[in-house]
């Protein structure tokens, strides 16, 4: 069995709606045991989608970018979510 990432708390930095491009976008942060991943995602979620329904998607975003690194697509590794994981909002200065 490959060896699992397994995300243990996930921060949604900066998010933002476009209204260009009618969509959501924000930087995801991953914290696992062993590093920090940090990726920018978007959804087209609408704009008065609520928070917990937008996080979701952009961590669904999130996902199928790890899942496209060499060593998750080749099998090498997966990636889970504990499911204890929390997410917490945060918004740069």
């Amino acid at each position: 069995m490959a060896p699992s990432m397994l995300i243990k708390k996930i921060q949604v930095d900066n998010l933002r709606f476009d209204p260009e491009t009618q969509s959501h976008a924000a930087v995801i942060i991953l914290t696992t045991d062993e590093a920090t991943l940090c990726l920018y995602a978007s959804t087209s979620s609408s704009q008065d989608a609520g928070r917990s329904a937008i996080a979701e998607d952009l961590m669904k975003d999130a996902i199928r970018q790890v899942k496209r690194m060499p060593e998750f697509r080749r099998g090498h590794r997966t990636v889970t979510v504990c499911t204890s994981a929390s997410t917490e909002f945060r918004q740069s200065a």
